[in-house]
């Protein structure tokens, strides 16, 4: 069977997109980039922790189907298996990313409460907006960490520019307590059904499972995300669903009846159908995109 590769994001594979790398292995590695590359323009899976810093530009980004609204300076924090697709872009932005393997991630926060409150955090605030005022502080941290690893002879570089990440991250305005901003019935509802539905969609598409879930009638849930959102609640699910397939169409090797699999189809028939309705197109269309793509 083929092995499932994630997209190439190795400085190598990267190489038309940016500038001024420097890494300590596989561990961190921080670039500047010069363009966005087209597959990010499709729904694509992340494999490790990335930050990237926009220092001019505004940006339209959906992460695990929310869409948010950049504009420069800020801060995406992107997590290892996030569904991502960027909508549109300033042309040739002025950004850094730092990307950080998994054990260099799991090093910043040692405590395991405080892990789990980070990485809540970072899904649940992907976006972080600075004022201008912060721009240098932002420009000073960025000089700072590739100063540190720059010195290929320091064995102590990686935990330097960890504490370095540590620092900057512990002191930025947005983590001073802000005061609670209370939640309409409505609205508390709604973030409880995208959480559910973020943690269930792979194997749960009927609103019966949702509305048992959150301990409401399935008619009570459909008003609620109807008059919250818009939409409906198999609009939703279908997104979901939709995004995350073509994500995994496009961003690993699977096969069109391994991601059928993965996504909790009885079996790939039934997947391609589910899909064209959904998505108004084949799943085997979205392969042969990426194939033209590579």
């Amino acid at each position: 069977m083929k092995k499932n590769n994630h997209l190439d994001v190795s400085l190598a594979s990267l190489k038309d997109f940016m500038a001024n790398s420097v890494s300590v292995g596989d561990d961190l590695k921080m670039l500047d980039l010069l363009n966005l590359p087209d597959v990010v323009f499709e729904p694509f899976r992340t494999h490790h922790t990335t930050a990237v810093f926009f220092f001019e530009g505004e940006y339209d980004v959906s992460v695990n189907m929310q869409r948010f609204h950049l504009q420069a300076p800020c801060l995406l924090q992107l997590l290892s298996d996030e569904t991502v697709q960027y909508h549109s872009a300033t042309p040739h932005p002025n950004a850094t990313c730092i990307i950080l393997s998994r054990d260099t991630t799991n090093g910043l926060v040692i405590n395991q409460s405080d892990k789990f409150a980070f990485y809540r955090s970072v899904m649940e605030n992907p976006v972080v907006h600075f004022s201008d005022d912060y721009r240098p502080t932002m420009e000073l941290f960025i000089a700072s960490v590739r100063e540190v690893l720059r010195h290929a002879d320091n064995p102590s570089r990686l935990e330097a520019a960890q504490n370095l990440i540590q620092a900057f991250f512990l002191s930025m305005p947005q983590l001073k307590k802000a005061p609670q901003i209370a939640q309409s019935h409505k609205e508390e509802l709604m973030f409880r059904f995208l959480n559910v539905l973020r943690e269930n969609f792979r194997s749960e598409r009927t609103i019966e499972f949702y509305a048992k879930s959150l301990c409401l009638s399935p008619k009570h849930l459909s008003k609620v995300v109807k008059q919250a959102s818009g939409r409906t609640v198999h609009d939703w699910v279908d997104d979901y669903v939709v995004t995350e397939a073509k994500a995994l169409l496009r961003s690993t090797d699977m096969t069109v009846c391994q991601v059928a699999d993965a996504l909790g189809f009885a079996s790939q028939p039934l997947f391609t159908k589910y899909f064209r309705r959904a998505a108004g197109l084949n799943p085997t269309d979205v392969r042969k995109k990426k194939s033209l793509n590579n």
